[in-house]
Order: C-alpha cells, then structure tokens, then sequence
C-alpha cells in the first residue's frame, strides 16, 4: 500500500511539475495536501472497509482503489471534510461491487469475509463475529452512523438511500443486533 501512495505521490508531482501542455486540475491536490488527507483518513477509511467486509483480506485493495480514483479524478474541491465524505462514498460503492463480484464468482448468497483472529480478547473477537452476522448493507450502516459518526443525509447520498429510509434500516440493524448480542447473553448464561 505504501508503493501505491508512492506512486500516488510521483504522479501528483509529475502533473505539477509538467508545465502548461500537462498542467494539472486547479482543484488536484498538491503532494502537501494529499499527504495531510492521507494521514487524516486512512486509518479510518481502512478500518471502515474491514468492519464492512468482516475481514482485511480485501481491505488494502479496496482502501487503495479509493486513493488511486482520488488522484485520477479528483472531486470538485479542495475542504478536507468533503474529500473525506467523497473516499467513504467510494468506498461504499467498491464494497458493493467487491460483493457483486464476490457472489457471481462463488455464486453464494453472502461473500463477506470471515472474521480473522483480533490481537485482543474473545470478547473482541465475539463483538466481531456477531456484527459480522449483519448483512453488509446493516454493517455499513452502523459502521458509518455510530463509528463514523456520518448523519443520516450523508449516509442516503453515500449509500444511494432515501433520508427516510436510513433511519428505518438503521433502526432495523440495531434491533437484529440487539437480537445477537441477546441470543449471547441468553447462551452464555445457560452453560
């Protein structure tokens, strides 16, 4: 991934550097800047896809598809938060796509991830499975309205939903949770 940014970065600075017949975007990022968004969001952006997805396997891959789209097509601004909503939207839409590509592949009905071993405890890894029991579009969006702390109308935009009808699915993917995580408290007690 770091290769990638690399290359990120010869690429914006080739675009700077080439004079008028090459001259870049106004609105294309300079290395400073790319590299202040880079710092800002990729750890977020990287635990957001992994959360989704229900493993890292195809995280990096995705995480750097949003950045290389970035530098290739940059959105019509320069306001970090902006930026940040526009590489979570893409984001978004390389997830759907990874399980559209993942389900004619293995033509199975779920082709999320499995969860891998965390470095913390089991309560950790119980948390993990059992959001991973959410069908991606629930994990989605918990992940962005509780962890990202996205509202309602960036998440519709992102997710390409009704305002009305996030806070219905959300309202629905809190209920499911609450079901798994009482169905755990209910098994755990009984042994």
């Amino acid at each position: 991934m770091a290769d990638a940014r690399a290359s990120m970065t010869d690429t914006l600075l080739i675009h700077a550097t080439c004079g008028d017949e090459a001259a870049p975007d106004p609105l294309m990022l300079d290395e400073d800047a790319f590299r202040v968004l880079d710092s800002r969001t990729a750890m977020d952006l990287r635990n957001y896809v992994i959360r989704v997805l229900g493993g890292a396997t195809n995280a990096d891959d995705i995480v750097q598809e949003c950045y290389l789209r970035l530098v290739r097509t940059p959105p019509q601004t320069t306001d970090q938060q902006q930026l940040r909503a526009w590489l979570f939207r893409i984001a978004s839409r390389l997830l759907v796509d990874h399980w559209r590509r993942a389900r004619r592949e293995r033509g199975e009905a779920d082709a999320a991830e499995p969860a891998g071993a965390a470095p913390d405890l089991a309560l950790r890894v119980d948390m993990a499975r059992t959001f991973a029991r959410l069908s991606p579009q629930q994990r989605q969006l918990m992940w962005l309205a509780y962890v990202e702390g996205v509202d309602h109308r960036e998440i519709a935009s992102q997710m390409r939903l009704r305002e009305g009808s996030v806070r219905v699915l959300l309202h629905r993917a809190r209920r499911r949770l609450a079901g798994f995580l009482g169905e755990r408290r209910t098994s755990s007690s009984g042994e």
